[in-house]
């Protein structure tokens, strides 16, 4: 199944390369030269760090089609798509409403500092009671309209303050994770190593006392 998969992956990627294609239309162009280019599939130190950087910035936004947003960025700006989809997941039906109040209450802070407009006060009870009577995600951000421009005011500033902690981090802690995945396959080497000695050392056990 995997080798189908890889197989029917390669075939996808050499049709949309193909120079015929490519010439047909000016927005495979553009499609090729963001999207279909090993940077923003294979990790790299700068890539990583970038997509983990887009992946934080959007899941902090609380929009729907994070997703989709998130690997248009990291296309624009050729930074690893797959880590920004993954981490666009923070915010999830768990977290979604805990990172809400936080980020209405940043934006409400933001707009008595700056003076943006009036503020409407809410509390914790009154969000998670919306949480719970909503039926999807539609009707709870229906419930916190007037919250509106706090909420994404606060998402905006969360996201710019959590994208180069995201990138730094990452960046820094690179190495720290290659060497641990080094560790990690010379351990495995190691184990399977000795299982084929063992299991050498037995069969000559057994032709001695045979």
């Amino acid at each position: 199944m995997q080798r189908r998969y890889r197989k029917f992956v390669l075939q996808l990627y050499r049709r949309l390369r193909h120079p015929r294609m490519l010439k047909q239309s000016r927005v495979m162009r553009w499609f090729a030269r963001h999207f279909l280019v090993k940077s923003v599939w294979k990790p790299t130190r700068h890539t990583f760090a970038g997509g983990t950087a887009v992946g934080l910035f959007v899941g902090a936004l609380l929009i729907p089609g994070q997703m989709p947003l998130a690997a248009l960025i990291c296309g624009i700006f050729r930074v690893n798509i797959p880590i920004a989809i993954v981490i666009c997941w923070m915010s999830n039906p768990v977290t979604f409403a805990p990172i809400a109040w936080w980020e209405i209450n940043l934006g409400n802070w933001l707009m008595e500092v700056f003076h943006f407009g009036e503020v409407v006060p809410l509390r914790w009870s009154e969000l998670t009671a919306m949480a719970r009577g909503a039926d999807d995600l539609w009707s709870f951000f229906g419930d916190v309209k007037p919250w509106a421009g706090s909420l994404y005011l606060g998402g905006v500033v969360a996201g710019l303050l959590l994208m180069p902690v995201g990138y730094l981090v990452v960046f820094a802690l690179w190495d720290v994770v290659l060497m641990l995945a080094h560790r990690r396959k010379l351990r495995k080497k190691a184990v399977a190593d000795a299982l084929v000695e063992s299991k050498a050392k037995n069969e000559e056990n057994d032709k001695k006392v045979s």
